[in-house]
């Protein structure tokens, strides 16, 4: 079932066979980027989610295979702050789920929401060796070498320049500031691997992997009204690099942690993953910059001919122009604030530059 196509007769019906309960009234809830969530009030007071997801079709990415069973996992090892799987539809695309009451965080961040998130990611580190955990599937976009980071940039950037052509004021930021700095950051990963005798295409060895929610944030989670978080949308959730998982959590545009907060998180994290790989922090250091450039070019998604958000707000008669320029502002206030924390960042000499694929 298209996700277009769902009524909330549609979801009642669903809700109905899935929980074999009598539902009372259907709901929409604010529906994420991806998929169409109902509220369902049941007959005997529950309230459930129902979820649908995009057709693996389309990207190739099974969300709701990917999210039910990290889910199961986490329910099953007793972790309450995520909502715990009920019953799935594979053939309709669609899963049933505890109801999560609480706020969006991210309208009111409060200041301990960052050790709330530290906390989190430290627990399922706990769950690295527990049953069932060498089952998970790796993480949406997982790296596992530093070659896979730097491919990773490498490709994102390809891609937005190839759909610069007819946009003058992206096209000035690539050329004069991203593409230089993704070189920068590209040239320092060889040159300290290379000074440290270290293969930049060696994979990272299973024991030093983490559990991440990859997706992860303030964007992505609940306030309760004791003021603990609960966590939603877990249809990357996988195996990663440690650096990613700390990266892509202190630099994701949907927390916009102050510098003080981001540093607070990755010292906190990095001193779980440091205990047992002595390389953990030399490989935070020279591949955070990279993983900042890749976020910057994410931000910027919205420039490339396949981007579904545009696609929606196109048919919605949205301002494409505005939402552009936004995108745009937000992805040159990041590139600002890595090149602030990064002495060869802020002052570039030569201003190398990535050839274009």
């Amino acid at each position: 079932m298209n996700e277009a196509e769902v009524s909330p007769q549609d979801a009642m019906a669903t809700g109905h066979r899935l929980s074999g309960q009598p539902v009372r009234a259907v709901h929409p809830a604010h529906p994420g980027g991806n998929n169409r969530v109902f509220q369902l009030e049941m007959a005997g007071g529950d309230r459930l989610a129902l979820k649908y997801y995009r057709s693996p079709s389309i990207d190739g990415r099974d969300r709701l295979g990917q999210e039910y069973e990290a889910l199961s996992f986490l329910a099953h090892h007793g972790i309450a702050s995520t909502p715990r799987p009920i019953a799935r539809d594979v053939h309709s695309n669609c899963a049933l789920y505890q109801w999560l009451d609480g706020e969006a965080a991210a309208l009111r961040p409060q200041a301990d929401d960052v050790d709330q998130l530290a906390e989190f990611l430290v627990g399922l580190q706990r769950l690295r060796q527990a049953a069932g955990a060498m089952n998970l599937r790796n993480a949406s976009a997982s790296i596992f070498s530093a070659n896979q980071a730097v491919a990773q940039c490498q490709a994102r950037l390809n891609r937005l320049q190839g759909s610069a052509g007819e946009c003058p004021d992206l096209r000035e930021f690539l050329d004069r500031d991203l593409v230089p700095s993704c070189a920068t950051v590209v040239r320092r990963v060889e040159e300290r691997f290379a000074d440290l005798g270290w293969d930049p295409a060696a994979v990272l060895s299973v024991a030093h992997r983490a559990l991440s929610p990859s997706d992860f944030g303030l964007h992505n989670a609940l306030r309760s009204p004791d003021g603990r978080l609960k966590f939603i949308d877990f249809e990357y959730f996988g195996w990663d690099d440690p650096v990613k998982l700390i990266s892509d959590t202190a630099i994701h545009p949907g927390s916009n942690f102050s510098e003080a907060s981001a540093i607070r998180l990755i010292e906190h994290l990095s001193t779980e993953f440091s205990i047992h790989d002595p390389s953990f922090a030399v490989r935070r250091d020279v591949l955070y910059p990279v993983f900042g450039m890749i976020w910057c070019l994410i931000i910027l998604n919205d420039y490339l001919p396949e981007s579904r958000s545009m696609r929606i707000l196109s048919a919605q008669g949205g301002d494409l122009a505005a939402r552009l320029a936004g995108q745009l502002d937000k992805a040159r206030r990041l590139h600002q604030t890595i090149c602030q924390r990064d002495s060869d960042l802020t002052s570039r000499g030569s201003r190398p530059h990535l050839q274009a694929g």
